[in-house]
Formats: C-alpha cells, sequence, structure tokens
C-alpha cells in the first residue's frame, strides 16, 4: 500500500518540480551563455574604442542582470519548493482532503512516510539541479576569465583544458585545508555527500513535523504549525551549535592532558548526527500525534 501512496503522492508533485527544473535550466543556460564571454569584450574596459568600450559595459550589465536572475532562481526553487511541498502536504492531511486521507485503510505512519519520501526525493532533485546549475556556472566564468589578456596563459598551460585546470585547483585547495586546518578531505566530502542525500529528507520530516504540531493548537494551525517550523529550524540549529562546542571544549581539554585531540571533521559528524537525530524525534513526535492527538475538526 506504501507503493500505492508514493504513486499519488508522485503524480501530484512532478508537475510543479519539473517546471522548477526547467526554470532552473534555462537560467542556467543564459547565465553561460553571458558568462562565456569573448576576452577582447571584456578588455575593451581597458581600451579607448568607443565600440569594445560600448560592448564591454552591455556584457557588464548582462552579468549583473543575468546574476540577479540566477539569485531569484534560486530562491525560487528552494524556497518555493519547500512552501508547495509544504502546502500540499498540509492540504492532504489536515484540510477537508485529509479526512479522506485519513479514512483510506492505511496507517498513518505509512501516510506520514510516502509523503517524506516523494517529497524528499522531489527536494533532492531541487538540490542537485542547484548543485549542477552552479558548477556550469563557474566552469563558464573561469573559462571566459581565463580567455582574457594575460590571463589566457594559465589556461595554455593546460593546452586548454579547463576540467584538467579545475583539478588541479581543487587538488591545492583540498591539500591546504588538509594541512592547516586539520580536515581529512576524503572524509570530509563523504560526509557532505551523505549530508547532501539525507538533508531533503530531514528538511520534509521537520516541516511535516512542525505543521504536524500546529493541530495542537486549538486556532490558527497552519501558521501555528510554521511558527513552529521556524522555531524548530533555530531550535536544531542552536542545539547543533551548542553540541559542538561542547564537543571541542571537551576534547580540548582531555588533549591537553594526554587524551584524544578534536579535528574539524569530528566536529562536522557531531552536526550531522545531531541533526539526524532532531529529525528522528520529529518523525517519532509526528507518529505520536497522529495516531493519539489528531483532531481535524
Amino acid at each position: 500500500m506504501l507503493g500505492k501512496l508514493m504513486k499519488y503522492e508522485w503524480k501530484n508533485i512532478w508537475k510543479a518540480g519539473t517546471l522548477m527544473l526547467l526554470g532552473m535550466l534555462v537560467v542556467t543556460v543564459i547565465g553561460c551563455v553571458v558568462l562565456r564571454m569573448p576576452g577582447g569584450v571584456v578588455t575593451g574596459l581597458l581600451d579607448n574604442n568607443d565600440i569594445n568600450a560600448t560592448q564591454s559595459w552591455f556584457v557588464l550589465s548582462s552579468f549583473v542582470a543575468t546574476l540577479i536572475l540566477y539569485v531569484i532562481m534560486l530562491l525560487a526553487s528552494t524556497w518555493g519548493m519547500l512552501i508547495f511541498l509544504g502546502i500540499r502536504f498540509y492540504r492532504s492531511m489536515y484540510t477537508d482532503e485529509g479526512y479522506l486521507s485519513h479514512t483510506l485503510p492505511v496507517t498513518a505512519n505509512q501516510l506520514f512516510l510516502s509523503k517524506v519520501l516523494v517529497s524528499g526525493v522531489w527536494y533532492l532533485f531541487i538540490t542537485i539541479g542547484i548543485g549542477i546549475s552552479v558548477v556550469a556556472l563557474i566552469v563558464s566564468l573561469m573559462t571566459g576569465l581565463l580567455n582574457i589578456g594575460e590571463l589566457s596563459s594559465v589556461l595554455t598551460q593546460y593546452n586548454g583544458n579547463i576540467w584538467e585546470f579545475m583539478a588541479d585547483a581543487f587538488y591545492e585547495l583540498g591539500r591546504t585545508y588538509e594541512e592547516e586546518m586539520g580536515i581529512n578531505l576524503s572524509h570530509y566530502v563523504i560526509t557532505l555527500l551523505l549530508t547532501y542525500v539525507a538533508g531533503p529528507f530531514i528538511t520534509m520530516v521537520t516541516l511535516f513535523g512542525a505543521l504536524t504540531i500546529g493541530q495542537l493548537s486549538s486556532k490558527h494551525k497552519g501558521f501555528m504549525g510554521i511558527l513552529a517550523y521556524a522555531g524548530l529550524t533555530i531550535l536544531s540549529s542552536i542545539i547543533g551549535s551548542t553540541v559542538q562546542s561542547a564537543f571541542m571544549f571537551g576534547t580540548n581539554v582531555m588533549s591537553s592532558s594526554g587524551g584524544f585531540s578534536v579535528t574539524t571533521n569530528m566536529a562536522y559528524d557531531i552536526n550531522v548526527i545531531t541533526s539526524l537525530l532532531i529529525a528522528a524525534i520529529m518523525y517519532g513526535v509526528s507518529y505520536y500525534i497522529m495516531n493519539r492527538k489528531l483532531n481535524l475538526d
């Protein structure tokens, strides 16, 4: 039955998610075209040639406009999808439509889990799309800059291979992090990828859990759910920072007395574990409310 619930949920979400991804694609393509500008146009700013100067100012204006449009698109994609998924969950669970949902021959856990999984997958698609978009724009920008005047000699050393240049640049950056900040880069990348994948699902559990907590209020349940989400987000940040600081302080005290020493990776792991624990608690709270305290009056 869980599969059928997820299939139904997918049908109600995929159109909005696809539109947001297409919008992101359009903005990314425009941004790449603008950023891959000829070096001669940019250097026109330094010349006295009126035509080159005019072209250069046009390119710079296009760059600024594209940057603003891109930031707006990022905000619209992340917050827009979050708001859409929140509204979708609330309507299907706690309005008139919710009466029908709760009369289905399924458990409350199956209802909640199907929405978390499908919504989390789509939010993951959005975050992956943003990541690909950012990489595409960075490559385009670097390609454009490295084709300008003296900077082109840097790319010449790599036979025009921008990817080889970026690989070397990230390698040097990683080596600097390992030597000066004590970060195990491989460990950090693996943890970051796991967080990147799990993050959307944690966000969905927190959002849906907050909207469920809002049902405990006698009035303005939707608004109380929004306040609960804002409060949980702030509380999660405070708890994560507090636990991380306490852990670092404790291990530093132990290291000074001959114990082990804290690393940046360990501190980051503690923050991730804290987020997972909060999400697990929110899932349990939501399950309890939906089974014992839910009142759809």
